[in-house]
């Protein structure tokens, strides 16, 4: 680690960032489990992670997310100032940030033990040696801290609320809020960076009547198709269905079953946009799920066009999860990181500057069967003109 942080070092040379840290996690023990999240390799590796899974793994993003790492910095600093918080995942990887970000040299090794711990303690799947999927992982992380919020939140209000017994008094009891109406979602940093608003429409062709429901979502499960694009997975996640023979649509105007068509889009893009290409399939005749080796074309510069219910929004590439591996119950991670203008590669312990042009090879194949099993898997996009720091 110390030859291949000096070779860092050194290739960056005086345009080191000023300020940033660039830290292998140690591997400890039997953890291969957790090779996802905090990125843990056999040996050890620089840290441009905190999620992903495999026996072996490389995954990046959450810690060079920088709104949320700063965010999450600040939180932690707060619940220090207040007092000692109960451990959590959340207070966890708060503390692993906090170490990396505060340490005096530039790069190194830290044993993520703590948040290990902690992490086997909260849920018994990452106890086991399994393979485990990076996109699975990444949306139990987030929820999980979506939820340690959310009820460190509620508890704030309820103490607020019971502090002082004699107002309640002179002012009558508190009641739920007229007319039933149901009280605003709370909104935390977690939702801040990846939270966006998607509408589902569906118009009765009979009536022509349009009913459209919205749901939240953290990231984007495409489905992808040979030698495509993401911007072509956008439009086909955007397409018109038609909903009729069994799948009719029962249109409350009418009050009958009804042929439809039923259309998704986002109403609501977020900050950071995580992007999940479904490369693991589901094969019936095969009685398993199988890895789609396709060339999916992620361009550096993303445009939300078709998808968006009004103007488009434009997003900067600035992390790749990288699948190695042919199918999905094995493989490895690699790691792709775009931090202050530089394009970094992580395989393990060797970590090295990377041209641009090189996240290119991370496509997918342009031929069924091929020796190249390196595929981008998950892409984190930031909106362009709203803070990027990457």
């Amino acid at each position: 680690m110390g030859a291949t942080g000096s070779k860092l070092e050194k290739a960056l040379g005086d345009q080191f960032p000023e300020g940033e840290r660039y830290f292998g996690l140690e591997n400890f023990g039997n953890t291969c489990y957790c090779n996802s999240v905090l990125q843990l390799s056999s040996e050890s590796t620089l840290i441009f992670v905190v999620l992903g899974f495999g026996r072996r793994i490389e995954t990046v993003a959450l810690y060079f997310c920088v709104p949320f790492r700063e965010q999450l910095l600040d939180y932690y600093s707060n619940s220090k100032s207040i007092g000692d918080a109960e451990e959590n995942l959340l207070t966890c990887l708060a503390d692993l940030f906090t170490q990396i970000s505060s340490q005096k040299k530039k790069t190194g090794v830290i044993a993520p033990k703590r948040f290990v711990q902690r992490l086997k303690k909260q849920n018994e799947i990452f106890r086991s040696y399994m393979h485990q999927d990076a996109h699975e992982f990444l949306n139990f992380l987030l929820n999980e801290l979506v939820d340690i919020l959310e009820k460190e939140a509620h508890a704030i209000k309820s103490d607020a609320e019971s502090s002082s017994p004699s107002e309640k008094i002179s002012n009558g009891p508190k009641t739920g809020q007229a007319n039933g109406a149901q009280k605003e979602p709370l909104v935390t940093w977690v939702h801040k960076n990846f939270q966006g608003l998607l509408t589902n429409e569906t118009r009765c062709l009979r009536c022509e009547t349009v009913t459209a429901r919205d749901e939240t979502f953290l990231d984007l499960s495409l489905d992808i198709e040979q030698n495509s694009s993401i911007t072509s997975c956008l439009k086909n996640f955007s397409s018109t269905e038609t909903l009729n023979a069994e799948d009719k649509f029962f249109c409350d105007k009418c009050c009958s079953l009804q042929e439809a068509q039923k259309r998704m889009k986002i109403k609501k893009p977020p900050h950071i946009l995580v992007i999940h290409l479904k490369r693991f399939k589901y094969i019936e005749q095969l009685g398993r799920y199988k890895k789609l080796l396709y060339r999916v074309v992620f361009p550096l510069e993303l445009k939300l066009s078709n998808t968006m219910e009004d103007a488009d929004s434009e997003y900067s590439l600035f992390a790749v999860v990288v699948h190695v591996g042919s199918g999905p119950n094995h493989g490895h991670y690699v790691s792709l990181v775009k931090s202050h203008n530089h394009w970094l590669f992580f395989d393990d312990e060797n970590v090295e500057m990377i041209d641009e042009s090189v996240v290119q090879t991370f496509f997918g194949s342009a031929q069924e069967y091929s020796s190249n099993t390196d595929h981008g898997y998950i892409l984190f996009y930031e909106s362009i003109g709203t803070g990027n720091k990457s």
